[in-house]
């Protein structure tokens, strides 16, 4: 059985026609990838996929029914679920826990203000709190002190370390859990212990991982995850490569382990992921409008005077002087990341500060023999306010 990958199944045209008849749903994934994917599903394998298996992974963190659950949902800003667009696999498992847990559950948007937010959070009292790490992040800095968690559910991102260790300071009762979404191929497992392996579901996955050659690989080597849904029916995801690169950890009580995600040669902005596949295309595209542009990076910055990560395209050529020329080159750089719809959302959400543009002239070298890199991480970590 040959793999598949995401370019072959958004060319396949399952969204137009589906491989099964009856009302399908139309997922899609939410912009963290430049190839953004309509998958159809049905409504059982959409609630089984991202649905149950959220819920799986709170009732693996020891959270149950009888607690109380804000969930925050992402969707690009101004979005509403529609057969054009689709529904984002965030959707799906928000609209699942308020169904399952009813006043139990509160679930908001992260686009909504986040004072009316907190606000409905403060009086709802919750004891687990689900969003991207970002988002987390951002609560913890609006309202240390003033909620009391006893879990974190993360999911889209990977949480860096001197994150984690900053919700912890601002949340000291909280245990942290990272939950591993797909919208294409359903939500694939979740890491509740403090070892950081990720128990998959194999309730509904096959899950292999693979060398370069296709190959299963021995227990602790690296390879591509790809996933076998069992209830898709409108759309073939079968022996799917979704994307991302894990170490392979062997099984446990039935449950296949991984560890160590990462997507595949991608640069992440919050929780949006950035091939560079793309980042070697944008010199090219200024360069047409500015031959004096020999680069153009992509830097992951930190926004001290708003204590918000900020993403900045950093223009490298001659500086153009002010005025119309200056202003539609600089329009033309910020506008590079409007392909990828979730940095919008995050940005209206307030988890990102705004596109910063910036531009530099090129290094001094010899003969122009220089590397500038695509994409480099400038942060600076921003503290806890109880800091």
């Amino acid at each position: 059985m040959p793999v598949i990958d995401k370019q072959w199944l958004a060319g396949a045209g399952y969204d137009r026609q589906p491989a099964c008849p009856g009302p399908v749903l139309l997922v899609s994934t939410s912009g963290s990838t430049a190839t953004q994917v309509l998958v159809p599903v049905t409504a059982e394998c959409a609630n089984r996929g991202l649905g149950d298996n959220f819920l799986r992974a709170l009732l693996m963190s020891g959270a149950g029914p009888g607690q109380r659950h804000w969930g925050i949902e992402h969707r690009p800003p101004g979005q509403e679920p529609s057969q054009e667009q689709g529904e984002t696999g965030s959707s799906v498992s928000m609209t699942w826990l308020a169904r399952h847990c009813g006043d139990h559950a509160l679930v908001t948007a992260a686009t909504e203000p986040l004072d009316d937010q907190l606000k409905r959070a403060a009086a709802f009292a919750p004891d687990t709190i689900s969003g991207s790490p970002g988002f987390l992040l951002q609560i913890a800095r609006a309202a240390a002190g003033t909620l009391d968690p006893v879990l974190l559910v993360y999911g889209g991102a990977a949480l860096a370390g001197t994150d984690a260790a900053r919700l912890r300071a601002c949340f000291p009762g909280a245990r942290l859990t990272a939950f591993y979404p797909t919208t294409d191929a359903g939500a694939l497992g979740a890491a509740p212990a403090a070892d950081d392996l990720y128990r998959t579901f194999t309730e509904t996955h096959l899950i292999e991982i693979l060398d370069d050659d296709g190959r299963p690989v021995a227990a602790g080597a690296r390879g591509d995850v790809v996933v076998t849904q069992f209830a898709a029916r409108a759309a073939p995801v079968i022996r799917y490569r979704v994307g991302d690169r894990a170490a392979y950890r062997g099984w446990d009580q039935g449950r296949l382990l991984l560890s160590d995600i990462e997507r595949t040669a991608e640069a992440a902005i919050g929780s949006t992921l950035v091939p560079y596949s793309d980042l070697r295309t944008w010199a090219p595209r200024l360069a047409a409008r500015d031959p004096s542009i020999v680069a153009v990076q992509l830097v992951r910055a930190y926004s001290p005077a708003v204590r918000r990560e900020q993403p900045v395209v950093r223009v490298i050529g001659r500086p153009p002087q002010a005025g119309q020329a200056a202003n539609g080159l600089a329009a033309a750089a910020r506008s590079l990341l409007d392909e990828f719809p979730q940095i919008a959302s995050e940005i209206a959400s307030g988890e990102l500060a705004p596109v910063l543009v910036e531009f530099r002239d090129p290094p001094a070298t010899l003969a122009g023999h220089w590397k500038i890199p695509l994409y480099v991480d400038e942060r600076e970590g921003p503290r806890c306010p109880t800091d």
